[in-house]
Formats: structure tokens, C-alpha cells, sequence
């Protein structure tokens, strides 16, 4: 009994001291993990008439929350195939599905929750391994990268590229991203840049991207943002700019792509952009990172610093200790702010997640 006593004692000046109370209030802020509705690793996801739509990959449903917030009747994969993909030109839904060693294709939405039977014709031969879109409630434009090129597809004329738009691309150099500004469509490709297209795409990627690892962009008020990832290094860049040239900002940390606008819910004058950041093996510094906007979503040159969740009085979550031992320890593929407010990620291997009751977890 003196010997337990003993080990009480110990543990609870252990507790108390001053050096060993962060360890025990770091255990204190960890959270139960829950068992994720969309399990392994998410799809982007993708908002259309205010509902919110994300997939496992490879699974074959398609998960949707509405904006009353509350998940309603999952809808199947286009022919029962398996999905790789989802995203939107702002005017439908389109799903890369298939088998990824064999056969993928891209099917549309109809308005009555069902997919088109047929596929959409990209006359590209090769396997497509990513779709991008970007566009308005009237359409636009859906990218696709294929073994033997990049190919574009407008969505309101349903008329696609007959021949690749970009030559001499490897299996790595995939279409990573679109977005769509003033009248121009960038669309970012890995190891070659970002490049402008309005029909036809530039040749030669705009001013300051050439080369770069882009893995990201997204319209950010009046400017676009692309990020990059250099894994060999373990950093990357954040790039602002528009068709006229990009600046770059190196970072000591490299992002995995995901962007996001974030409103707050109590003040809409108070914006936040949100960049997924992806460190090296087997660290523990993943999640996002907060950098303030203007009041009209405006990007300040001046104000680029990427803020840890919690530490700002601006900020998606109320405690940067609870942030970092969930969320921050999670890869976030994708970050999307859902028609009722809620702040979702997808994670590398860990589901779909969520931020709610001010805590990080998987959703259930």
C-alpha cells in the first residue's frame, strides 16, 4: 500500500510541476476518435443548389448534405462504378469512375439525381486520372489529364478538346486545379505551371509559375492563389496574381492543396483563407493554416503569414491546443465551409471530418 501511495504522490507532483503540466494538459485536449460516414480518403468536395456533396474514393456512394445541416439519401455511383472524383463547373456535378488500372470515365448529374448513361466523350485515349472544373451557374470548362495529355471539355456547348492542349507531360505532370476569374479560366498543372485558357490554352504558363510543383489554386477576391509542394525538400510557395504574372512566396512548409474561403458565421465581414499544409514523413505538423482577408475577401500582399487555427481572435476554431492534437495531425486533402457554416476536410486516410461543438473530429 506505501508503494502505490508512494506512485500517487509522484504522479500528481509530476502533474503539477512545471515541466511535465504541458504533456499532461497536451492528453487532457485529445479527443475520442469517432468512426467517419465517408470513410478512407474523400473526394473533394462539391457544392451544387446549396448541397454539399463528397464520396470515398472508391466507393460507390455519393454522400450529400443539404443546408438545413443534416445528411440526407446518398445517391449511388454513376453505373455502380468506383469514384475517383467529384467536382462542379458551377452549373452540374460531374464523377470520374471507373477502374483506375483500366477504364475511367466522366459522367454528369441530371437534375433528377440520376447520372447520364453515357459517359462524356473527351476523345482522349489513355486512362483519365484527374478532373478539374471551374465555371458559373452557366457553366463552363472540365480539365482532364490522361496519360497522353490534358484535355478540355465546355460544359454549357458539351464540345471537348480533340487533340491533347499540352504536349511532353509525363504521368506525374496531371491537372491539379482550376479556377476561374474575370472572364479567364487557370489551370494549374504540376511541374509546368499555371496556365491562362479561354478557349484554347496559353502557351507558355503565366509569368512566375514555369516549373513550379503547383498542386492548388482557387479565386481569392480579385486575385488568384496557387500553392505548391516540393516533397523532396519539404517546403513550398504560395503564389498571388492574375494573367498579367504570378509573385511568389516561399514557405518553409509545403501544402497539399486544399484552399478555402471561411466566413464567419457571427461576423460575414470577417473572412479567412485556408491552406492545407502536408509536412514530411511521419511528422506530426499537418491540418491547415489561416491567413486573414480583406473585408470584401480581398488578399493583402502584406499579410501572408500562415497563422495556426486558435491563435488569432479571428479564427476557425476556439483552441489551438485542441486543433492540434486533432486536426493538426490529420493531411487535409480538401476544406470546404458547408451551406449551414460547418467546416468539413477530407483527410489523407482518416475520413471525413468535421468541426463541431469546438472540437476537431471525424463525422459521423
Amino acid at each position: 500500500m506505501k508503494i502505490r501511495a508512494m506512485a500517487g504522490v509522484l504522479v500528481a507532483f509530476l502533474f503539477f510541476s512545471c515541466d511535465q503540466s504541458p504533456i499532461f494538459y497536451a492528453i487532457y485536449q485529445e479527443v475520442k476518435p469517432k468512426d467517419p460516414r465517408v470513410k478512407g480518403n474523400p473526394t473533394n468536395m462539391a457544392e451544387l443548389h446549396e448541397i454539399m456533396y463528397v464520396a470515398s474514393r472508391f466507393g460507390k456512394s455519393v454522400h450529400r448534405y443539404n443546408k438545413e445541416g443534416a445528411w440526407i439519401a446518398a445517391i449511388p455511383s454513376p453505373g455502380g462504378r468506383n469514384l475517383m472524383e467529384l467536382v462542379t463547373d458551377g452549373k452540374s456535378l460531374y464523377a470520374l469512375a471507373g477502374d483506375p488500372l483500366g477504364k475511367t470515365e466522366v459522367y454528369v448529374k441530371n437534375d433528377d439525381d440520376a447520372w447520364n448513361v453515357e459517359p462524356i466523350r473527351f476523345d482522349a485515349s489513355g486512362v483519365i486520372q484527374t478532373i478539374c472544373g471551374a465555371g458559373d451557374a452557366n457553366g463552363g470548362y472540365l480539365f482532364a489529364s490522361t496519360e497522353e495529355g490534358l484535355f478540355s471539355y465546355q460544359t454549357g456547348a458539351e464540345s471537348f478538346s480533340s487533340e491533347s492542349l499540352l504536349s511532353g507531360l509525363s504521368k506525374e505532370d496531371i491537372v491539379k486545379g482550376a479556377a476561374y476569374m474575370d472572364g479567364i479560366y487557370y489551370v494549374a498543372v504540376v511541374n509546368k505551371g499555371v496556365y491562362t485558357f479561354d478557349g484554347g490554352l496559353s502557351g507558355e504558363p503565366v509569368d512566375g509559375t514555369a516549373g513550379k510543383p503547383i498542386v492548388g489554386i482557387r479565386a481569392v477576391g480579385d486575385r488568384i492563389v496557387a500553392v505548391s509542394r516540393r516533397p523532396s525538400a519539404g517546403d513550398g510557395s504560395l503564389f498571388y496574381g492574375d494573367s498579367s504574372g504570378f509573385t511568389e512566396v516561399n514557405k518553409s512548409i509545403a501544402f497539399s492543396g486544399s484552399m478555402e474561403i471561411w466566413r464567419n458565421p457571427d461576423n460575414p465581414a470577417q473572412s479567412l483563407l485556408l491552406v492545407g499544409i502536408q509536412s514530411q514523413s511521419y511528422s506530426t505538423i499537418n491540418g491547415y493554416r489561416e491567413i486573414p482577408l480583406g473585408d470584401d475577401e480581398s488578399l493583402d500582399a502584406n499579410s501572408l503569414d500562415l497563422r495556426t487555427p486558435g491563435v488569432s481572435d479571428v479564427s476557425t476554431v476556439s483552441s489551438a491546443d485542441r486543433y492540434t492534437s486533432t486536426m493538426g495531425l490529420r493531411i487535409a486533402t480538401s476544406l470546404y465551409q458547408a451551406p449551414d457554416n460547418t467546416l468539413f476536410a477530407s483527410t489523407m486516410k482518416n475520413g471525413l471530418w468535421s468541426y463541431r461543438n469546438d472540437v476537431w473530429n471525424a463525422e459521423e
